[in-house]
């Protein structure tokens, strides 16, 4: 390619990313460090998803997005899944990355999230490539990128064809601060906790009874429960000898070997929230009873102070 014609898609390119940014409208999600050596926060970005799965992003159709050689085809959501989000009347789904985690609105609501910091996250990537859950080729990568997540504010709106009839849900104002809700305070309405313990064998016990004892008992349904070996020396191989997991007012907490990873952010109004969605999803008759036993105990959740730990051989 000549330079001249290099130059004339460098200036193509450049507009159309000018054009996007200009789409998308609103202020840039706001990032607190903003004196860090490195700083990316950009405004909303809308992705319009047609009755076909197709997305148009900020108003650049498929055919335009190909000229820059993005295929959208691999990004296109399956029809049912968005004729189904149609019938429910799920209107538009956000998620907005700020540097204490990922916030998540359907129809402009907040739901359950995800929360972490720096250290978090360096947590969960040293887990993961320990465990082999990611390709070695991808380990650096990830460790690259975790000071830069903490420096990154998106937000990214998948918007969905709505009923004929159905009144339009408008998007969350971008320009008021996202409230979050304090957890409640209240006494907890249960309590429950255990320490498992994983033998050689990958037999778990509990106060000392093991699952190879009930089986000896006769209980034999029991026998095979239990990690497979497999799983036993992956664990020793990480270094991992405890995992532990908290159910707060506040949320859902993660450990390893004492070490926290990114959480789950709950209270009692994000999990009516989640519940009231679960009813909308599944609006058919024949979902009556899940409905009725969602709405009950997701809720309740919050009010449960729990905290399980597993052990496993050093």
């Amino acid at each position: 390619m000549s330079l001249s014609k290099r130059l004339i898609f460098l200036a193509f390119i450049l507009l159309l990313f000018g054009s996007v940014l200009a789409a998308c409208g609103g202020e840039p999600v706001p990032v607190k460090d903003q004196d860090a050596d490195f700083v990316l926060a950009l405004p909303r970005l809308v992705v319009d998803i047609d009755e076909n799965g197709m997305p148009t992003v900020a108003g650049l159709s498929p055919e335009l997005l190909a000229l820059l050689g993005v295929d959208v085809q691999q990004f296109a959501m399956d029809p049912k899944v968005v004729n189904w989000f149609t019938q429910a009347d799920v209107q538009h789904i956000e998620l907005v990355q700020k540097d204490d985690g990922i916030y998540v609105f359907v129809n402009g609501v907040l739901m359950p999230h995800l929360g972490w910091d720096t250290e978090d996250l360096q947590n969960m990537t040293d887990a993961m490539a320990k465990l082999g859950v990611v390709k070695p080729e991808f380990q650096t990568i990830l460790r690259f990128l975790v000071p830069f997540i903490q420096h990154t504010g998106l937000d990214v709106v998948l918007r969905f064809p709505k009923q004929p009839t159905a009144e339009e849900i408008p998007l969350r104002d971008v320009n008021e601060p996202i409230k979050t809700i304090e957890a409640s305070n209240e006494a907890p309405m249960a309590i429950v906790k255990a320490n498992v313990v994983f033998d050689e064998n990958g037999a778990p016990s509990i106060l000392g009874l093991s699952t190879q004892d009930l089986a000896d008992a006769g209980l034999a349904g029991l026998r095979n429960i239990g990690l497979a070996q497999e799983t036993l020396q992956k664990m020793k191989e990480a270094g991992i000898h405890k995992i532990t997991i908290q159910s707060t007012p506040g949320g859902l907490v993660f450990w390893i070997n004492d070490q926290q990873l990114p959480y789950v952010v709950w209270n009692d109004e994000y999990l009516n929230n989640a519940a009231d969605l679960y009813a909308q999803l599944y609006f058919l008759p024949q979902y009556e009873l899940q409905r009725e036993l969602v709405k009950n105990i997701l809720p309740a959740i919050a009010r449960v102070e729990g905290e399980v730990t597993f052990e496993f051989p050093q």
